[in-house]
């Protein structure tokens, strides 16, 4: 029998690090705000993985922003191309990609209307 005030462990849903981490931005970006100074760190802050990203985003998961470049709704850095929302950083030698996200581009992104954001493999 359990004992008033007692909890029992339940698994997580996102881990310690990354509550942390958007903890840590959330406040920052407020106090910014209410003290009326720009921060510089929050334009260093934009590119996260992508397990850091999805719930940034409002996502279930990161498998989604996956998807979404796969698809072309959200672009990957390419030779020539200006406007991005996501980098690879895999090793040279790596055969997976190491995707990080830019928050507020994908948001931006995001937001377009669907037919207008249609990347190349979706026409």
């Amino acid at each position: 029998m359990e004992q008033p005030g007692t909890y029992r462990t339940t698994e997580r849903l996102i881990r310690e690090s990354e509550l942390e981490a958007i903890v840590d931005r959330l406040v920052r970006e407020k106090l910014a705000e209410m003290l009326g100074v720009q921060t510089t760190t929050k334009a260093q802050n934009q590119w996260h993985d992508a397990e850091a990203a999805y719930p940034l985003l409002g996502l279930k998961s990161a498998d989604q922003l996956r998807e979404m470049v796969r698809n072309g709704n959200l672009r990957l850095k390419k030779r020539g191309l200006e406007e991005y929302e996501v980098r690879d950083l895999r090793s040279p030698n790596s055969q997976k990609p190491r995707y990080q996200f830019h928050i507020e581009k994908c948001e931006a992104r995001l937001l377009e209307r669907p037919e207008k954001r249609r990347g190349k493999k979706n026409a």
